[in-house]
């Protein structure tokens, strides 16, 4: 991550703990941590320091954490699925999905470089530059990294507009490739997330397959398939992980896998995915040796959707206490493609710690925020007794637990400088409730490692002395009030980016499959109608489906 500051920030105004209350507090940042806070309005004495004064209708929040993203796809719009699907293995053998998403994220990734010629050669030479001789490929491969930041930071601003501060690792879902960050954290730096430097945080895609020699049939006409005789193959990421769970934890600080995603059985009572029961059970068959030693539990395991878990079962919900296992829910992303999610209060009486998760924006929410917001419908829709400060932890203080325990998900000393600040309806409305009223629109700066990389334009031009870039109109009006601030080191021209991203995504759409109402999604959930409706089309599905 490149984003720093080197001054200290002081922020005065009314901060949110971690029951959701708000209080007067001052907030001393230096060096991307927090220093000090004192109650009330106490203003720091420091040379070179940025003061940011609140209004009192505005309200500090920690930093929020979402630890299932794939933020590379965070340009796509949402997928049009053919089917509702009860396994992950069939949608991704879809053709429709290998035209809509993976081979135009292919044409993208590859297109950079043979269709953008001139673009690359713009980053390497200055605009006045007589000389531009070819492309050599240690020259080509500089561009390259230089076009691969433009289009990481592009698909990071979706998160810190909405208050995101803290990622997972951002891994390609096809091969598990790491993607790097910039402007964000996310969970592949030790040194950022506060951890022994030899170790990391393992994020992960699969732990198993179909197969071998087993391709999963993609056909809608197939989505209903009974998958629980499928051949099973385990991957070389799952002996990784157990090999270091064995050696006690040895390679990895935390682990973050997705795991049994498919139909769950819950609202569809009776149909869960047996592929993902399967997938499940085997897991906990090569690890229950590893519990019994004690060994598990220290792993920091976070299972991403865990659908496929017999949650009636009494022994599974003890297995993921006893080990101190975390699960993130993305209700969106499960409800689009499978109708179905997981009975999350019932993980919650347990005992089990839940994360909130967005997934990507094919068929997931704009951001983590967002997926609070669904979680919120969600919960009342089923007349689920889950508060306002429960959801909040669950992109708060619950990822901070999953990754063991880090300083981060809170406002504390000592813990990073990850903040954003939101602008409530009134003064007197409470700022949990904010939450779920307010959108992005609302979200006065966005705050991570002490500086203030993104928020509305006008704050910039009136309290911060630091160099900006307006968000161009074509994001839409609401984004047009915003700006972002990024270190100059990157040399990052953020109409360039926008730009080029949206070259290659017409060219494909237009020339290639001929489907020109495909486009990229719009930074900000509020300027987004075509996401919108699809948000409230899911709202009418989960209406059907509690009715039944």
């Amino acid at each position: 991550m490149y984003t720093s500051s080197g001054r200290p920030l002081c922020i005065i105004g009314n901060v949110v703990d971690d029951q959701g209350r708000e209080s007067m507090k001052s907030i001393l940042v230096q060096h991307g941590r927090i220093v000090a806070i004192q109650p009330g309005k106490v203003p720091f004495d420091l040379p070179n320091l940025i003061l940011l004064k609140l209004a009192d209708d505005e309200v500090v929040f920690p930093g929020l954490i979402n630890l299932h993203v794939h933020s590379e796809y965070n340009i796509f719009p949402l997928w049009k699925s053919p089917a509702v699907w009860s396994s992950r293995f069939q949608w991704r053998n879809n053709e429709q999905y290998f035209d809509d998403i993976k081979r135009f994220k292919e044409y993208i990734d590859t297109n950079w470089k043979h269709e953008s010629y001139d673009f690359i050669q713009s980053v390497l030479y200055a605009p006045d530059s007589v000389n531009r001789p070819p492309l050599s490929s240690a020259a080509l491969a500089d561009a390259m990294r230089e076009v691969l930041k433009l289009h990481g930071i592009v698909t990071e601003l979706q998160a810190v507009a909405g208050g995101t501060t803290l990622v997972q690792q951002t891994i390609r879902l096809e091969s598990n490739g790491k993607v790097p960050n910039f402007i964000i954290r996310d969970t592949t730096d030790p040194t950022e997330l506060g951890i022994p430097d030899l170790k990391k945080v393992f994020s992960v895609v699969d732990f198993v397959k179909p197969g071998p020699d087993f391709d999963a049939p993609g056909a809608p006409e197939r989505a209903n398939d009974d998958t629980s005789g499928w051949p099973m193959m385990q991957l070389p990421s799952f002996d990784d992980f157990v090999t270091s769970v064995r050696e006690g934890n040895s390679r990895y600080y935390a682990c973050i896998a997705h795991l049994a995603e498919g139909r769950a059985g819950y609202l569809q009572k009776g149909k869960p995915d047996g592929f993902s029961r399967r997938e499940f059970r085997e897991f906990q068959r090569v690890l229950t040796p590893l519990a019994e030693a004690g060994l598990l539990k220290n792993a920091n395991l976070t299972l991403t959707h865990a659908c496929g878990l017999d949650y009636s079962d009494k022994s599974t919900l003890d297995f993921l206490l006893n080990n101190r296992i975390s699960v993130v829910w993305s209700p969106v992303s499960n409800l689009l493609l499978y109708r179905d999610t997981i009975p999350v209060k019932q993980l919650l009486d347990h005992g089990i710690n839940v994360c909130l998760g967005s997934d990507w924006a094919p068929s997931g929410s704009k951001h983590v925020w967002d997926e609070f917001k669904f979680a919120r419908h969600f919960c009342d829709a089923l007349n689920i007794a889950v508060s306002d400060a429960q959801l909040l932890a669950m992109m708060t203080q619950n990822p901070a637990t999953a990754l063991g325990s880090l300083r981060v998900g809170s406002i504390k000393t000592g813990y990073n400088a990850d903040f954003f600040v939101l602008r409530k309806q009134t003064a007197q409305q409470p700022a949990l409730a904010a939450l779920h009223t307010q959108d992005d629109r609302a979200v006065r700066c966005t705050i991570v490692n002490g500086r203030i990389v993104y928020g509305d334009r006008n704050l910039f031009d009136t309290t911060l002395p630091v160099d900006y870039e307006s968000i161009p109109a074509s994001e839409g009006q609401i984004a047009t009030q915003k700006a972002v601030s990024i270190n100059s080191t990157l040399n990052f021209n953020l109409i360039k980016a926008l730009s080029q991203v949206d070259i290659l995504m017409y060219r494909y759409t237009n020339d290639i499959i001929r489907q020109p109402w495909l486009q990229r999604t719009k930074m900000l959930s509020s300027d987004d109608f075509v996401y919108q409706r699809q948000i409230t089309q899911l709202k009418s599905i989960l209406a059907d489906l509690i009715k039944g």
